[in-house]
């Protein structure tokens, strides 16, 4: 740690004087892991939409993002379910640990994670999850909407996530965190990405519109949103992996186009209420 530490630092200062950093890091593709880096705070409840998740609903314990697509059903990656049976997640939440009226707080009762999903970085990295009480809409708690099938989506971007906001301070933040970006087609990406990424057209991805300002590493399971005046948000990336360290080669981030599941969404819901 020590060590990463003094190269991070030395790479930091390199990067003031405009030394190429690609040269200086080895950039390693990693599931992200809870940063929004450089990003600011978010407008409290201004993504009512967001839930932290945890693996146990009797102690609580913040793991991952997900957002919220109906009363019922949340939408995160495959990554952060392990078990889903039991696991927790609370709405309406901006400091992360202040739980209080404002919160709801509901246990998973069902859950499936993409059945092609290999466990590592890389596609189909998606998960539904049910809950066994609906949320209760109001202004604190509402669900984003899901784009329609195969939609293209450019333009900008918000990205929110509870997590670390440097890349070098290893604090975490205790508020929600949002940055701005911008998204960019499958070519650009797979262009401005290392030869032996695992991106796939069922990616999308973001780049930051400013340098230093990274997404990569936003929670895992969290929204990437495009926003609209006078309609609910909407879904479309569900952060999944980017490469570390973050912040420093202004790399695109890489999440699960939602576009890309909406029949495996609704395949998933309808195979639950014929069961259940």
């Amino acid at each position: 740690m020590k060590v990463f530490v003094v190269v991070l630092l030395a790479a930091l200062a390199l990067g003031a004087q405009g030394a190429n950093l690609d040269k200086l890091i080895k950039f390693v593709p990693s599931f992200a892991t809870g940063f929004v880096i450089n990003g600011t705070e978010a407008d409290a409840h201004g993504a009512p939409y967001i839930v932290s998740l945890g693996a146990k609903f009797d102690k609580h314990s913040h793991s991952c993002g997900g957002t919220i697509i109906n009363k019922h059903w949340i939408l995160t990656a495959a990554h952060c379910i392990s078990n889903p049976v039991g696991m927790s997640a609370i709405s309406g939440l901006h400091k992360r640990a202040e739980v209080d009226e404002k919160t709801q707080h509901r246990r998973v009762d069902f859950g499936r994670i993409h059945e092609q999903y290999t466990g590592g970085v890389g596609p189909f990295d998606i998960a539904l999850l049910h809950v066994s009480e609906p949320f209760i809409f109001n202004e604190w708690v509402s669900a984003a909407t899901l784009p329609a099938p195969a939609e293209v989506h450019e333009g900008e971007s918000h990205l929110y996530g509870w997590g670390q906001p440097k890349s070098y301070v290893l604090t975490p933040a205790k508020t929600l965190m949002t940055i701005t970006t911008e998204l960019i087609n499958y070519e650009e990406c797979k262009a401005a990405l290392p030869e032996d990424a695992p991106l796939a057209p069922t990616n999308i991805c973001s780049s930051a519109l400013e340098q230093s300002r990274s997404a990569c590493n936003g929670d895992s399971g969290g929204p990437l949103v495009v926003e609209h005046a006078d309609a609910a948000s909407e879904i479309v990336g569900v952060v999944s992996w980017g490469y570390i360290p973050c912040g420093l080669g202004n790399k695109p981030s890489v999440y699960t186009k939602v576009a890309s599941y909406i029949e495996w969404i609704n395949k998933i819901q309808s195979a639950y209420y014929a069961l259940y």
